[in-house]
């Protein structure tokens, strides 16, 4: 049994697997770093700890949409460290049974699509889950990094 947290980007529901998750917490302006790379959105403070936001919706080819009340960060673990996102809305938890759960078709399997696992059929549609581990390549990560030390950086020289 996979527990699945389902979200929305850009009216299209998404899912991924509560254990790859750290949680959901409400939006709060990000901010900017110096040479963020694009695949950044910003880097948000959140429990005093300093967290990328990638910009998912660009990686997904999606529309933006308008920050609402019911915008909220995923906080995804990574083997490389934690990733915020952006979702639009939380829809539900999903427990999806090995009956609801397909491998994400070979053929369809792309470097634009290497973020998504599997598939999860709910009640009346489909859900692409996404592994939080392939939704950046380790140059992508190393210039994260960068941005994040950045931020870091002037952070301390504005406090000293």
């Amino acid at each position: 049994m996979k527990e699945i947290v389902t979200f929305f980007l850009s009216g299209k529901e998404y899912g991924v697997e509560v254990d790859k998750m750290q949680g959901i917490e409400n939006y709060v302006d990000m901010t900017q770093a110096a040479e963020m790379p694009e695949c950044l959105q910003g880097i948000v403070m959140i429990r005093e700890e300093v967290i990328p936001v990638l910009n998912i919706k660009k990686q997904l080819v999606l529309p933006p949409v308008p920050v609402t009340e019911d915008t909220k960060y995923l906080i995804f673990l990574t083997s490389h460290g934690k990733l915020a996102c952006v979702a639009d809305g939380i829809s539900k938890i999903l427990k999806a049974d090995e009956d609801s759960v397909q491998q994400f078709p070979p053929i369809m399997q792309t470097k634009e699509t290497r973020y998504a696992d599997f598939v999860v059929k709910d009640e009346t549609h489909l859900v692409i889950v996404i592994n939080p581990e392939n939704l950046l390549r380790r140059e992508d990560w190393e210039n994260v990094d960068k941005a994040t030390d950045n931020f870091m950086s002037e952070g301390k020289e504005e406090n000293d």
